[in-house]
């Protein structure tokens, strides 16, 4: 299959193995859908969020990118699944987090990120933590996704127990900027809260944007 071959050129057997499994426990799925929207929503969504834990996001960006011009090419010649399967194989995706919190020094990567995911969603500025205590205690109980600017910090690492306080499973934190280290301090101060992403220190901010973007998106 498609998703398979893609894969496997930067994976070894048994690393594909390993992340498809993953990404299909996360979606309720006991195999990859072989119906156009299924597909879709399986490629973007848990897949997704799979190899970007795992990966590079960058890496994770570039595959789902490739695995999305494939399928485009290949769409046309797939049969489509009943509808009654396709709402059911949605429904199993977790909803996108609602609002976007950036906590930054800098205001111009707030203005590019608002820029980039657009106006539907809030995307909020954070400058300490006492501010991002409060946003978060406002929002309790909804999705969100959390942006730690690490390139111009306002906050630590010690941030990640408010935020693995406050947040639930359904919300994700993207520590964006950090060295190898500390990514793997966060990683595990987070882990059993919400999901964490960790971005490399020459993550572009253009490709943040793109990640932000795609995690936004709704399953349907």
């Amino acid at each position: 299959m498609i998703v398979e071959e893609v894969l496997a050129t930067v994976l070894s057997p048994e690393r594909r193995g390993e992340l498809l499994g993953e990404a299909l426990g996360m979606a309720a799925l006991p195999a990859i859908p072989d119906g156009a929207g299924s597909l879709r929503v399986f490629v973007e969504g848990a897949l997704f969020s799979t190899l970007a834990r795992h990966l590079e996001v960058s890496d994770a960006l570039e595959l789902v990118g490739q695995i999305r011009s494939a399928l485009e090419l290949a769409l046309d010649c797939m049969e489509e699944e009943r509808p009654i399967s396709d709402i059911h194989t949605r429904m199993s995706l977790p909803a996108g987090p609602q609002r976007v919190l950036v906590v930054s020094q800098a205001s111009l990567v707030v203005f590019l990120l608002q820029d980039v995911v657009g106006d539907a969603v809030d995307v909020l500025p954070v400058s300490n933590t006492p501010a991002l205590r409060d946003r978060l205690r406002r929002m309790a109980g909804q999705s969100l996704l959390v942006v730690v600017d690490r390139k111009h910090p306002c906050v630590g690492p010690g941030v990640c127990n408010l935020l693995r306080t406050e947040l639930g499973a359904d919300s994700t934190v993207i520590w964006w900027g950090a060295h190898g280290a500390e990514r793997e301090d966060i990683t595990r101060r987070l882990r059993g809260g919400p999901q964490a992403i960790t971005c490399e220190f020459d993550l572009r901010l253009s490709d943040l944007g793109e990640l932000c973007q795609r995690l936004l998106q709704p399953a349907d």
